[in-house]
Formats: C-alpha cells, sequence, structure tokens
C-alpha cells in the first residue's frame, strides 16, 4: 500500500483532526493515555497516576499532564 492509497482511505478522518489541530505525534501516547485513564478508573489519585506514568514511559509529569489534556480536549465536528 502506498502513503497516497493509506491517505485516501483515512481521508475524511485525516480532514477531521487537521481542522481540531491534533498533532499526529500525539499516536505514540494513546498506550499512556489508556493506562492513565485505567490507573483513575483504579482510584488513584491524579498526582499518582502522572508520577508512576512518568516513570514507566519516560517523561516528564507535565508531559503526562499535557498529553492527558491534549487527549480529553473535545473535538468539533465540522
Amino acid at each position: 500500500m502506498t502513503q497516497y492509497e493509506m491517505m485516501k482511505a483515512a481521508q475524511s478522518v485525516l480532514e477531521m483532526l487537521a481542522k481540531n489541530d491534533v498533532d499526529m505525534n500525539d499516536v505514540k501516547h494513546i498506550e499512556m493515555y489508556e493506562d492513565f485513564m485505567r490507573l483513575k478508573k483504579e482510584g488513584h489519585k491524579v498526582s499518582y497516576a502522572t508520577y508512576y506514568l512518568s516513570q514507566q514511559y519516560g517523561v516528564g509529569q507535565a508531559t503526562v499532564y499535557r498529553v492527558v489534556k491534549r487527549m480529553e480536549k473535545k473535538m468539533q465536528i465540522v
């Protein structure tokens, strides 16, 4: 499959992501965000979850907070 074919297949999704200023590099943080949500569901405090994830993923706590904030941003359906 070529890049063109992949982009054509996902064109509507890519256009929506672009209109909402979604950084495509955030795809690498999906698993970390899922872990964050799991920890919250288990009843852990946000500060513990961010500390734990920063250690697990080798990023700063501020990065975890920024990723969570971006992931929870409401998308505008256009």
